[in-house]
């Protein structure tokens, strides 16, 4: 009886060891941005801006909320890309875009340098 008693013990032991040490109690990491840019514009300006221009062929439909706004980039038959600007404010009149792409091949893709122009004349930048 013992013995039965010591394997419970070690499987359940092992099993709570495994499930803390494989990540399967913590949530995923979301993907890091590729890249990130301050600008002396608004927030809900700058989300707007960015959904007003297609990059790419994509539309933009901007949801804005208190102090962050997400411009989701869609196919012309509306469906959402994984592909989107996240803007937050960071005080009166300033922001913070963040480009994120789910998917990459290689790395660096035209539609980065795209979003980024695109950011940069939206903040007034070019």
């Amino acid at each position: 009886m013992k013995s039965i008693r010591a394997l419970v013990a070690v499987l359940l032991a092992s099993s709570i060891a495994a499930c803390t040490t494989t990540g399967l109690t913590t949530k995923p990491q979301p993907t890091p941005p590729l890249w990130t840019s301050s600008y002396n514009v608004g927030y809900t300006v700058m989300a707007n801006c960015l959904a007003a221009q297609p990059i790419a062929g994509f539309t933009g439909v901007a949801q804005i909320e208190a102090d962050t706004a997400v411009v989701t980039l869609t196919l012309n038959d509306g469906t959402p890309m994984s592909i989107r600007f996240i803007v937050q404010r960071t005080g009166p009149g300033t922001s913070v875009v963040e480009w994120r792409r789910l998917l990459t091949v290689g790395g660096w893709e035209p539609i980065d340098g795209d979003a980024r122009n695109r950011a940069d004349i939206c903040g007034g930048l070019s």
